[in-house]
């Protein structure tokens, strides 16, 4: 199995899962860069799969349909009147097959109500969900269901690789290093993310390990976090769902 990063619009990112001479894409925002990497590498595009409804997440699907007139599109059951391409619509927790590799699906409500994950054996493909050093913005789900498929995203253990929708990461960095200041591991990862950026390359894929040191969303528990949250917010209560919507509250105001 071989993953490729496919940038597309301003700074979202696509990714093409291949196997032999056959490949998947999952969140298609546009259908050109995924064709032009497809067709550089001599692949049949056999299935997209939507992590959710958003426009910047299958807006390639209509063109790529023009060109692969068999690709099979997978999203989630409650999705269909919203991607109404879908043509095999998946519940939580389904597993099927696509190039030869077993995939399964996660629920993860919060960004939407309707968002899925993708884990292809160790990889997932987690869209707006977990970004790097951060997460969603809760558009349609609440903060209990967000810290709830955040959970359900670190069952899969630490050394799975993450591949998230956007290039978000030195910004959230940013944020990371202001809500949890004495943490070395964030001032690491900035220096090593600007090396990436100044390269033009790609900071996706992370890992499980490395968000878990450095993303502030899923260091809920860490007393220095609370104590800054405290200060801000004048906390009610440290539970881990009213720490969590204090810190999406704080990174929507983040400039």
């Amino acid at each position: 199995m071989e993953i490729v990063v496919v940038p597309c619009l301003y700074d979202n990112y696509s990714y093409l899962i291949i196997n032999g001479k056959e490949a998947a894409v999952v969140d298609p925002s546009e259908a050109w860069p995924v064709m032009k990497v497809a067709a550089e590498k001599g692949l049949t595009l056999v299935a997209a799969l939507c992590t959710h409804h958003h426009h910047d997440h299958i807006g390639g699907l209509p063109d790529l349909l023009d060109e692969y007139k068999n690709l099979e599109i997978y999203g989630f059951h409650q999705d269909q009147k919203r991607i109404p391409l879908i043509t095999r619509p998946v519940e939580d927790e389904a597993r099927f097959s696509v190039c030869g590799l077993d995939v399964d699906v996660i629920h993860t409500p919060g960004h939407t109500s309707t968002h899925i994950v993708f884990a292809v054996e160790d990889h997932l493909f987690v869209g707006d969900t977990l970004f790097g050093a951060g997460c969603g913005r809760l558009f349609e789900g609440t903060a209990e269901q967000m810290v709830h498929s955040l959970d359900r995203i670190l069952q899969c253990g630490k050394q799975s690789r993450i591949f998230f929708g956007h290039e978000y990461t030195e910004f959230n960095l940013r944020f990371a290093a202001q809500v949890d200041p004495v943490n070395p591991a964030i001032d690491e990862r900035i220096a090593s993310v600007r090396k990436m950026r100044n390269a033009d390359q790609p900071s996706t894929p992370s890992t499980l390990e490395e968000e878990l040191a450095t993303n502030p969303f899923l260091r809920i528990e860490d007393g220095s976090i609370i104590d800054q949250l405290e200060r801000e917010h004048n906390l009610d209560s440290t539970d881990r769902v009213t720490v969590f919507a204090a810190l999406r509250e704080q990174r929507n105001n983040f400039s």
